[in-house]
């Protein structure tokens, strides 16, 4: 739902409104500060076109909240519907706080009492508050779980088109783990344990979600939640949140193939472990893989595979690991293109094809995914290529220091040898003169002469001018590839057609779906545009990856320095 627009300047005497922070069925609800104080208070006020059962019911919510005194006494109204996208608020207090609020009907129960009405957004509603039977706290498990499931796909598990009491009559003899519940062209209800695609989640967190919902979405409202772990004692459903919360898995897009790997690291696991993991996956040898974080910094391989992992980070793709292959230059493809859905491959193929505007939404719903999956990819990429060139950059920054060193030594060395040049002459001069008195031995002349050979190559080997001119060289063309436009982001058109996209999917939702039919030529245009532009700038962006890496392979010089471990002295 679209947040209504500020009412800009609504003064209640100190207190000033600040925000609109949601609407629901009564009206909405506002951020107000105290100008004096600075305090912060939500304010809830209802529509004045309330009808008089909605007033009552208004009134009855009112005197609920004067008994609230204290948070979490025995005597607080019961909620009925845990919560929906609309009701989770976010603030930051140095790190996201989520909060998760319910916005609908309250009813005050006593233990006699039952629900004898329904209450809050219908859609949220666990299947026996339909059935006018006493419930407990799973209740809000079902709500939750809904709210995930719609979180993840975007919509509702079980026929989210219908009305609640429509639903409910079809839903009700589902199996325990059916998770999903969508009706065919034909009309057919079909069923499924398993997540609707396309989604964001990676294939690990696809199976323990899958597992979780099956837990929360379970109709008997007695098996709701799997029952009490033991020996924790805590429901089932708790215990796995945790487990999932807990997770580490490290996401790592190959830049050779441009695909995304999920592992899921096992308690201190080491680095080794995890290149051989990849090895398995990718073919790529371990001596082979460069692991670059995302400022270009290479894995420590003396530290654990959690190195990966930041803490604190959610979100499966937010943070990455990129994998490049030392032993290649360039990376050709061909790059699998991204999977198009069945439907949207549909329209794609006869983009003139009149659809019915409720399945449209779906269909261009997928569509927008599509788009911006597109667009994502090549952010995820160019990201690649941006810490490649702050890895270069790094490379560049040690070969100046090691080129310092590199010269300091051969000035010491050239130094060394000149002195010993001058002492060699010095001694043959009076070795001549001993040997007009007869004194000579042949030995130490040969050792001397020896000396001096030895003295010469260490000085062929010490000329490093061609080395300093190659490294000039090397500094001239990092810094010309950092100049170079390929390096800045190139997805300002991507980014304009994923806009262009949701706007059209916008403008169809208000649509009335009642015998309403429409094509989907602006839609088919967009993803079309949009491939051509991923195209354009993957070519782009790859070509500019392959001259870097063809840079990085001067990184010999660091690896392989001319001078070794330095000459002995040749005295």
């Amino acid at each position: 739902m679209d947040r209504p627009p500020v009412q800009q300047g609504t003064v209640c005497g100190s207190w000033d409104m600040k925000d609109r922070l949601g609407t629901g069925g009564f009206g909405n609800v506002c951020l107000y500060q105290n100008r004096d104080t600075g305090e912060l208070i939500a304010i809830k006020s209802c529509r004045l076109e309330l009808s008089s059962k909605n007033k009552d019911r208004w009134c009855q919510e009112i005197q609920i909240m004067k008994r609230r005194r204290v948070r979490g006494r025995g005597g607080d109204p019961t909620r009925r519907d845990a919560t929906r996208p609309e009701d989770e608020t976010r603030r930051d207090a140095g790190k996201v706080v989520h909060k998760i609020i319910d916005l609908g009907y309250a009813k005050d129960l006593d233990q006699g009492s039952l629900c004898t009405s329904f209450v809050g957004t219908l859609q949220y509603l666990a299947p026996e508050l339909f059935e006018n039977k006493p419930y407990t706290v799973t209740v809000d498990y079902w709500s939750f779980g809904t709210m995930i499931f719609e979180c993840i796909a975007g919509f509702r598990p079980f026929l989210h088109n219908m009305q609640p009491f429509t639903w409910h009559e079809k839903i009700k003899k589902k199996d325990p783990k059916h998770i999903y519940a969508y009706e065919e062209m034909s009309g057919e209800i079909r069923f499924s344990q398993h997540l609707p695609q396309p989604n964001n989640l990676c294939s690990i967190m696809v199976e323990q979600l899958e597992t979780w919902l099956q837990l929360v979405l379970n109709w008997d409202p007695q098996q709701r939640g799997g029952g009490l772990d033991n020996p924790s004692g805590r429901p089932q459903c708790f215990v796995l949140m945790d487990h999932i919360l807990n997770l580490k898995i490290v996401h790592i897009l190959n830049m050779t193939s441009a695909k995304i790997l999920s592992f899921l690291l096992q308690p201190d696991e080491s680095l080794h472990s995890l290149q051989s993991s990849i090895e398995r996956e990718t073919g790529i040898a371990t001596c082979n893989q460069e692991l670059l974080l995302e400022m270009g910094v290479s894995l420590d391989p003396r530290k654990p595979a959690s190195q990966c992992v930041i803490e604190g980070v959610r979100g499966w793709d937010s943070y990455m690991v990129y994998l490049f292959d030392k032993s290649k230059t360039a990376y050709e493809g061909p790059f699998q293109p991204r999977h198009l859905s069945e439907c949207v491959n549909y329209i794609v193929q006869d983009s003139k094809a009149l659809l019915p505007i409720l399945q449209l939404r779906k269909v261009w719903a997928e569509a927008v995914h599509y788009v911006s999956g597109l667009k994502e990819d090549y952010s995820r990429l160019f990201q690649g290529q941006r810490a490649a060139m702050l890895s270069l950059l790094r490379y560049n920054t040690n070969l100046t220091k090691m080129k310092n060193t590199m010269v300091s030594a051969s000035q010491q060395l050239e130094a060394k040898l000149q002195f010993f040049k001058k002492s060699i002459e010095i001694d043959l001069e009076r070795y001549s003169d001993q040997m007009a008195f007869g004194i000579s031995s042949e030995k130490m002349l040969r050792a001397w002469r020896e000396m001096e050979d030895r003295a010469v190559g260490c000085a062929k080997a010490g000329e490093i001018s061609f080395l300093d001119d190659q490294i000039m060289g090397l500094h001239t063309e990092i810094v010309e590839l950092q100049r170079s436009p390929y390096a800045r982001r190139q997805g300002d058109v991507m980014e304009l057609l994923e806009q262009r996209a949701i706007e059209l999917y916008k403008q169809l939702k208000p649509r009335p779906p009642d015998n309403g039919y429409s094509d989907s030529t602006e839609m088919v245009k967009t993803i079309v545009l949009t491939v051509q532009g991923q195209d354009k700038v993957l070519k782009e962006l790859f070509g500019h990856l392959r001259y870097g890496n063809a840079l990085v392979k001067a990184d010999y010089l660091q690896r392989n320095p001319p001078l070794g471990n330095g000459h002995s002295d040749p005295h």
